[in-house]
């Protein structure tokens, strides 16, 4: 569905397409090899795409958008192809080939993609459409996955058929920020100076001259490498059609292929268009704009396994390169002290981990080598999960990486910039880190690339990167005058003697050949594990071993723990926790003085329900269970309705008494209950009856719970927490079961010593609100809305942190249009809607911005698990586009502007997904729901109007008859 375009945007559309007509030169001619027949294979049965869908709810480029360009749908009139649609095949990792005349066309390319046609025997496409969205913006496992990957086609075309890969695109502005991408991926920076990345006082000659090293890689076969050898364009025109036109070398025969894009038949919010296809005046298929992704690994169900980090080591999750069909891409797990670094992380790498049961409290960064796609696609996609990461790398590659991931993106530079924490990293510096120490270097590469070595105690590992390691080829470079002396001996005395070397190996001459490992010595061959290279690569005479891939094959070195080792374990956890993120370094001594550790057996209890709390504990090895009472839907409904009519006292004034919200099941866990069957009638414990009982100084009754169930709902593992509350509330009565599913090693903290540690910080006020959050059900709001479900529980709980109930009288004005933007609101109960208003010439209008999202334009009234909020004018101190107004009294969830903007920090992702919209509509169940509730209660005001009339009319008939 379209929205309504303003004056004012159709001109400057006008505008942008002068512009880009002026810009579009002519495409040079290239050279097209006539396509094998691909080996024979049974076709998918239609054009549909897999089940999961690839949604938005903003697009940050407007230029982009194809729908507002087209104005003659060309395909309207034609005949269906007699035979059927073309043949189409979905591919494995997302992207759906179409098998035409000028042979296979590729929608969408998803990272790896082009192993599915290697691993497949389908004949690998010279030309991709790419799709107007380049990355997956929707919350959740997919979040940040590049859905524009055309660095490995475009090397596949070049380097194995020697032809051009055809890159069809939306428009000018999309082909040029395409050109960007591959110039920093291929050639690398235009300019380079890699002076900033050593350490102060280096001399010129102890560094690498970069520059002649990225032109000598760019000679091929004689001749240096230009964009236009490898990359060719077709844009769609203003009317949204594509013209794919390739002549046979033979025959001379022209053949034609076009592609017309229009917006979608299907009905719906997400309206992503779609393609037809057509050939011989026949339309031959249609294929969606959204590219469907396949789920990422799925994590297990909870079971007793613990991983236990090593203090020095490394999991090597993957070990092959980016054509090979059967291996997993190279992707590593560093350990220094129990916790670790990942090195230039796979897609999917957070659902690998979880897959192997490893917490994401134990990553504490990213280390990035350099910005092929095959090593920092997953990079791109950590930074948009769960929490802020730190990324370490060199300044040079920290620059090559925002500008490649800006413009395939066209995301703000500066916004991606604030999306992670950055430490770059000083080659010849001894970067001290978790009681070891790095030591990075540039490696040979085609790009900028840095590798490492890493030392704890006595022990000590080297990672090579991607990596020419090959001493005549070396040595003529010196010759040539390309690197200098101290270079030439910095390559040729790599570190053999460190106790694991991972060594990247591959084609010549960007990678290290076998060969050069080959030659090396026995002992030296014993602590080598080779990486980036598939299984046949490894001949028997080489006498070369592969790294080990998974958690269960985790290299160890034995070292003994250093002196710190604890406190660092102690302040790593506490610091991760996002409650005491405002803790100083100041605080740091009096919590190692505070802290007590304890150990439970498995099947202990750890916190019994009915008990007074005293302690906040934070996991640092093992499981838990918090098993709870589930009230049925009956009671969960009269007990949300006495809340709602205020029996429950609140002071404003005082520490509210709550119960310990990590325990609380329904506010803490919503509707996303582990095991909970039924979705819309579990989930809901009997907090509100402990609440009440705890709240007016006296213990709970269990006996007053009757006919309730018994359910785990939430596994506690390695850096979760609770018992927060009882830090605050001194009569804390604890409202379930935790249980010890393993050994359990908890660090605990007592009320008395923490208040002293807390005391005029915010923590207290964090904590504070959190209870209030929670006795309004913060957390079932959430969950009822359709891009805040998706928020992880971490997330959920530090939004629910940072929201504050405020009731509005009917008619009360929340917010107006033009003021500056103070807060977002989260919708609980009553409706709300926007108003404009009237412009000079009377009438009334709607602002643009409110329609710049995707989707149907604002309902009449917002009402509960509704977000809204001016997110640009949030981030940008622009004026209110709209006047927020109460249209029926009911509570809202106001998260102030400061708050919102800490959550973002924290959460970039969930910024990404959010950004240009006004407004998040519920999930499909609570406005249904939701409905339902208003159509009864209409039926109930109705019933008792009649009623009333009723009574008037018989008082009036009384009346008359007395007369």
């Amino acid at each position: 569905m379209i929205d309504p375009i303003s004056d004012q945007q159709q001109q400057q559309q006008s505008e942008e397409k002068e512009a880009s007509a002026i810009q579009n030169s002519e495409v040079k001619e290239a050279e097209r090899l006539e396509p094998t027949a691909p080996p024979e294979r049974k076709p998918s049965p239609t054009l549909a795409s897999p089940s999961i869908e690839h949604k938005r709810l903003s697009k940050f480029d407007s230029t982009t958008l194809r729908a507002q360009m087209v104005h003659d749908d060309i395909s309207t009139d034609l005949p269906m192809r007699p035979e059927g649609p073309l043949p189409t095949f979905d591919q494995p990792r997302g992207g759906v080939i179409v098998e035409t005349k000028v042979g296979n066309v590729q929608f969408g390319m998803p990272a790896e993609t082009i192993k599915d046609c290697l691993g497949s025997g389908l004949m690998v496409p010279q030309y991709f459409v790419v799709p107007t969205v380049s990355f997956v913006r929707q919350l959740g496992p997919n979040i940040g996955l590049n859905v524009a990957e055309f660095e490995f086609p475009a090397y596949c075309n070049f380097f194995f058929y020697k032809r051009r890969v055809t890159l069809i695109v939306a428009t000018e502005e999309v082909k040029e920020r395409i050109k960007k991408v591959f110039q920093e991926t291929l050639f690398g920076p235009d300019r380079v100076d890699v002076s900033q990345d050593f350490k102060e006082g280096t001399l010129k000659d102890q560094m690498p001259e970069m520059q002649k090293e990225l032109d000598f890689f760019r000679i091929f076969m004689g001749k240096k490498m230009e964009l236009e050898d490898l990359l060719d364009f077709i844009v769609f025109s203003d009317e949204g059609v594509a013209r794919i036109e390739q002549e046979d070398k033979e025959t001379k025969e022209k053949k034609e292929v076009l592609l017309q894009w229009r917006s979608s038949r299907q009905t719906g919010a997400e309206d992503d268009g779609e393609y037809v296809v057509i050939q011989d005046d026949y339309n031959c298929g249609i294929v969606s704009d959204k590219v469907t992704l396949p789920p990422p690994p799925a994590a297990p169900e909870v079971n007793d396994h613990v991983f236990e980090p090593p203090l020095f080591g490394v999991t090597v999750l993957g070990s092959s390169h980016g054509f090979d069909p059967s291996g997993k891409t190279s992707g590593y797990v560093l350990w220094l002290s129990k916790r670790g670094y990942m090195v230039d992380p796979p897609p999917h790498s957070s659902a690998i981990l979880a897959q192997n049961n490893i917490p994401q409290s134990l990553i504490t960064g990213v280390i990035i080598t350099h910005c092929h796609a095959d090593h920092d696609a997953g990079t791109f996609q950590k930074i948009l999960q769960e929490g802020r990461i730190t990324l370490m790398t060199t300044q040079t590659i920290h620059d090559s990486f925002i500008r490649k991931y800006a413009a395939l993106s066209g995301l703000d530079p500066q916004l991606l910039r604030k999306s992670f924490h950055f430490r770059p990293v000083k080659i010849g510096e001894n970067i001290k880190m978790r009681g070891g120490m790095f030591r990075f270097f540039y490696s040979l590469h085609a790009i900028p690339c840095v590798g490492f070595e890493v030392f704890l105690g006595d022990k000590s590992m080297v990672f090579s990167a991607d990596h020419m390691n090959d001493p005549p080829k070396i040595k003529e470079l010196h010759s040539d005058g390309v690197i200098n002396e101290w270079r030439k001996d910095q390559l040729l005395n790599f570190p053999w003697h460190r106790d694991i070397i991972l060594h990247e190996a591959g084609i010549p001459p960007i990678h290290t050949p076998m060969e050069t490992l080959a030659n090396l010595p026995e002992d030296v061959k014993q602590r080598l594990y080779v990486v980036h290279v598939s299984g046949n690569a490894f001949k028997p005479e080489f006498g070369l071993k592969p790294a080990p891939v998974g958690v269960e094959n985790t290299l160890t070195l034995e070292v003994e723990e250093p002196e710190n080792a604890a406190a660092l374990e102690v302040l790593d956890l506490v610091t991760n926790i996002d409650l005491f993120s405002s803790l100083t370094i100041q605080h740091a001594r009096e919590i190692l003085q505070i802290v007590e550790v304890a150990e439970y057996k498995a099947g202990d209890y750890v916190i019994r329900k009915g008990d007074e709390g005293h302690t906040m504990m934070i996991i640092a090895s093992g499981k838990a269970d918090v098993r709870i009472t589930v009230l049925n839907r009956e009671d969960r409904l009269n007990e949300r309705k006495s809340m709602r009519k205020g029996l429950t006292p609140r002071s404003e004034e005082s520490t509210p008494r709550g119960m310990e919200g990590e325990e609380t099941a329904a506010s803490m866990f919503g509707r996303d209950v582990e095991g909970a069957e039924n979705e819309e009638d579990e989930g809901y414990v009997d907090e509100e009856i402990s609440r009440r009982k705890s709240m007016n100084g006296r213990a709970m009754n269990l006996e007053d719970l009757k006919d309730k169930t018994q359910t785990t709902v939430k596994t506690f593992t390695t850096g979760d927490y609770f018992g927060e509350q009882a830090l605050v509330a001194p009569d804390c009565i604890r409202s379930a079961d935790i249980i010890a599913r393993t050994d359990l090693i908890c660090y605990e903290f007592r009320r008395q010593d923490f208040n002293w540690l807390l005391h005029g910080t915010s923590v207290v006020a964090k904590i504070e609100r959190m209870i209030m959050a929670r006795q309004d059900s913060v957390w079932e709001l959430l969950s009822m809305n359709s891009v805040l479900r998706m928020l992880t529980p971490t997330q959920k709980t530090q939004l629910e942190q940072r929201c504050e109930p405020k009731f509005f009288e009917a008619g009360a004005e929340v917010w107006a249009e033009g003021e500056s933007a103070q807060c977002a609101v989260l919708i609980d109960s009553g409706s709300f809607k926007f108003e404009k208003k009237a412009p000079t010439g009377g009438g009334r209008r709607r602002a643009a911005s409110v329609f710049r999202h995707l989707g149907p334009p604002p309902p009449p009234m917002f009402y509960a698990g509704t977000f809204v909020g001016e997110i640009d004018a949030l981030l940008e101190d622009k004026p209110l586009q709209t006047s927020l107004v109460t249209k029926e009294e009911g509570q809202a969830m106001i998260i102030s502007k400061k708050d919102m903007l800490d959550f973002f920090t924290n959460a970039p992702g969930v910024l990404l997904a959010m950004l240009h919209t006004q407004f998040i509509m519920p999930t499909a169940e609570a406005t249904k729901t939701t409905e339902a509730a208003l159509k009864l209660q209409k039926e109930e005001n109705l019933a008792q109007i009649t009623k009333r009339n009723s009574i008037l009319e018989g008082s009036e008939e009384e009346e008359e008859e007395e007369d």
